[in-house]
């Protein structure tokens, strides 16, 4: 049996400021770097992972050595787990983005794989790269537990290939900072067993607009 926790990279700076991140580098805000330090002090006592891939995006990578300062197990770099490209929308306000392309953002909630983004990572094709680095992941690891720390779209693409889901549903789950969720293989089917949790963060989640959370204004 294999059990593959997912975890989400904490509050980045970006996110706290509500700009659309993407392929783009952001460090962690203050109450990122504690939700990394929290749910590392949470692995530490309730699970026992071999190993660690992280997305190598800086968000991420952080919130993977925040964890695995008390872990201490070999920490993976994959560069496949990055976020989707999101080309001419990287970098700007969410409220801008809504102002100035109320359509395409509109669709990026609704049926996302018609949204059309100067310069953005077809959706389809982002999710055939993060599976293909996951499928390895997981022929290679076969037994025991491990960790994958990456981005909302990243963990979105990974759980909607579980389930079999069209990817202009992955607006059906969400994502937190610095969330667990969990996947189990060694079923007939695997089974997604933990989904989005944040207890390990005593009510210190996300307070930023991300594009990955971003609610209804009516």
């Amino acid at each position: 049996m294999l059990i593959v926790k997912l975890i989400r990279h904490a509050e980045s700076e970006f996110n706290r400021r509500g700009i659309i991140q993407g392929h783009t580098n952001s460090p962690l805000s203050p109450l990122g770097r504690i939700q990394a330090e929290l749910t590392g002090r949470w692995l530490k006592e309730h699970s026992t992972p071999k190993r660690l891939y992280t997305s190598p995006l800086k968000r991420a990578l952080e919130t993977a050595q925040i964890i695995n300062a008390h872990l201490q197990i070999p920490l993976v770099e994959v560069e496949a787990f990055k976020e989707i490209k999101l080309g001419a929308w990287e970098g700007r306000p969410i409220e801008e983005v809504k102002r100035e392309d109320p359509e395409n953002l509109n669709l990026w909630y609704t049926e996302p794989a018609k949204a059309k983004i100067e310069g953005a990572e077809n959706l389809h094709s982002f999710q055939k790269r993060v599976v293909k680095a996951f499928e390895s992941i997981i022929q290679e690891e076969k037994e025991g537990e491990i960790l994958i720390v990456a981005h909302g779209g990243t963990l979105s693409a990974i759980v909607a290939h579980v389930l079999a889901l069209d990817m202009n549903h992955i607006w059906r789950m969400k994502f937190s900072n610095a969330s667990v969720s969990e996947i189990t293989f060694g079923y007939l089917v695997p089974k997604i067993t933990l989904l989005n949790s944040t207890l390990h963060l005593c009510g210190l989640s996300d307070t930023g607009i991300s594009i990955w959370n971003m609610k209804n204004s009516r």
